[in-house]
């Protein structure tokens, strides 16, 4: 497994949160898009800006099935302290979240393509130390049965 530690805090909004209906300037046809300023793409911008740091010089781990694990380290509310690590409960939705981190991560050139993700985990994390993402890239082993039959 290869681990990517990001000093960006994990999004609280994601692309859906960021999709509106708009309006195309040239043909006037209505279509969902981003707003190029919505704080999810402020976000994903920063992201590939730091994804260019740390890029591979060749996609990991290729030709060959991707275990992908995602840590989203929050902040917590100033309210509740939290000295040690905890789950996250509360919006935004892991599987929204994750999906502009792996295609970011198949644009910055560290995956050959999402399809290629055969085991993939999304872990939402508070902690007083938080305010990161790390990133697992590995090869995907099968999962074997309990119970074979």
């Amino acid at each position: 497994m290869e681990t990517y530690h990001f000093d960006i805090a994990p999004p609280e909004t994601t692309h859906q949160a960021a999709l509106q209906i708009l309006k195309n300037k040239q043909t006037g046809k209505m279509f969902v898009g981003k707003m190029k300023k919505s704080d999810a793409k402020k976000w994903e911008a920063q992201f590939h800006i730091l994804l260019k740091s740390k890029k591979p010089k060749e996609p990991l781990f290729k030709d060959k099935p991707l275990r992908v694990i995602v840590a989203l380290f929050y902040l917590p509310p100033k309210s509740r302290p939290c000295k040690n690590i905890e789950w996250k409960t509360t919006k935004p939705d892991a599987d929204n979240v994750v999906k502009t981190i792996l295609d970011s991560l198949v644009t910055g050139g560290y995956i050959e393509a999402d399809q290629k993700i055969a085991d993939l985990r999304v872990m939402k994390l508070e902690w007083d130390k938080g305010g990161f993402t790390e990133v697992m890239i590995g090869e995907a082993t099968p999962f074997v049965p309990s119970d074979p039959r």
